[in-house]
């Protein structure tokens, strides 16, 4: 009798730690992101990528940071200089035109989010609004790309990639288009408070994530401004729950805004700063890039954002001559990881008298402008 009942309190323990076990199993579902900044394509950039045959080969600027863009499960990326159309002019600021085959490799490199709502985005008209959305239509089965619209109708809709069973919604808001103006008041978004609200309020009911790209700030300030602040805010407010800033072409901080009604809070980068650019008229900071990696998490009570990291990179170029700034060549970017004295040394900005430009500087603008909680060990 006494073996009977042991076995009966063993099977009944057993019963209760194997039970509690599946209770306990983790439900959560888990994506993976990277976002990275400003492609700007000058043309000092597309004249490095052309080929003996005229054609564009962009590849070998993205293939030292090709591997941290496709590890992740989603990559974001602001396509800054426009798609206009090859069958016009190539050119560069003030008004953008950039050779089709970027759309090609910016995919190839990983990216299958990309933003156009950004200040250069009407630089080629409304004509070069529907080429550029007609280039980007033919990797629409490998990219998301937003930010700029040809209907109401799509301008109206919330946007929607998915990824490990999370669904993420990307808004785009530009604080305006250089006086370049479109008949279709449809066509970008800028920043207006209603507007706003009334995009975060439906995309949160047909999305888990919320994804802001916004496009804001001075140029070359390593800080948020009053404006950049107050719509942080809202954004908090509203229950978006990442905001991927860009415009300033220098990078600014990373940090966590919590919403004046709730215990939501979101996580805010004002900017990444430039990505693959031929900037030359700021300083050296256009040149120190920023990439921020995250976690998107949905579990039966909610969904969030965790694992905020960031990596500095690096926009290198060399110059063939050191008194014409248009002999740069070679682009190409790499990690501030990965990056020493010796390819600093071979930097085209080294001709610059008025550019501090070494491995130290670079570190120490990271750890000045980013809070060390974000950084990763190596930056450390």
């Amino acid at each position: 009798m006494f073996k009977y009942y042991f076995s009966c309190i063993a099977l009944f323990i057993i019963f209760v730690v194997i039970g509690g076990m599946a209770l306990a199993t983790d439900t959560s579902e888990k994506a993976s992101v990277v976002a990275v900044g400003d492609n700007l394509i000058h043309p000092v950039v597309y004249n490095d990528a052309q080929r003996q045959d005229g054609s564009f080969d962009f590849t070998p600027m993205y293939q030292h940071i090709k591997k941290d863009i496709q590890q992740p499960d989603l990559a974001f990326v602001n396509q800054e200089s426009p798609l206009g159309g090859d069958d016009r002019p190539f050119s560069g600021f003030k008004q953008f035109n950039t050779p089709s085959r970027i759309a090609h490799d910016v995919v190839n490199t990983g990216f299958d989010i990309v933003n156009a709502a950004n200040n250069h985005v009407l630089d080629q008209g409304d004509e070069g609004v529907h080429n550029n959305i007609q280039t980007w239509n033919h990797y629409k089965d490998k990219a998301l790309f937003t930010g700029v619209f040809d209907s109401e109708k799509e301008a109206q809709g919330i946007h929607t990639i998915t990824s490990k069973g999370i669904k993420v919604s990307v808004l785009s808001y530009t604080y305006g288009t250089n006086d370049m103006t479109s008949k279709y008041p449809y066509t970008v978004k800028t920043f207006d408070e209603q507007t706003i609200k009334h995009d975060v309020r439906k995309a949160k009911k047909e999305s888990d994530i919320v994804m802001v790209s916004a496009h804001w700030g001075n140029e070359n300030h390593l800080q948020p401004n009053k404006t950049q602040q107050k719509y942080a805010q809202l954004f908090a407010d509203e229950g978006v729950d990442v905001v991927i800033g860009t415009h300033p072409h220098v990078i600014q901080p990373i940090e966590w805004v919590k919403s004046q009604t709730s215990d939501h809070k979101t996580l805010v980068a004002y900017s990444l700063g430039n990505f693959l650019n031929g900037q030359y008229g700021g300083n050296e900071n256009n040149q120190l890039l920023g990439r921020i990696n995250f976690d998107v998490v949905k579990t039966p009570k909610d969904a969030h954002v965790e694992h905020v990291t960031w990596t500095s990179m690096v926009n290198h170029y060399e110059q063939a001559n050191p008194y014409n700034k248009n002999t740069r060549q070679n682009f190409c970017i790499y990690n501030l990881d990965d990056y020493n004295e010796q390819l600093a040394q071979k930097h085209g900005l080294r001709y610059d008298p008025q550019s501090e430009w070494n491995v130290h500087h670079l570190q120490d603008v990271t750890k000045q402008v980013i809070d060390g909680q974000f950084l990763n060990e190596k930056s450390m």
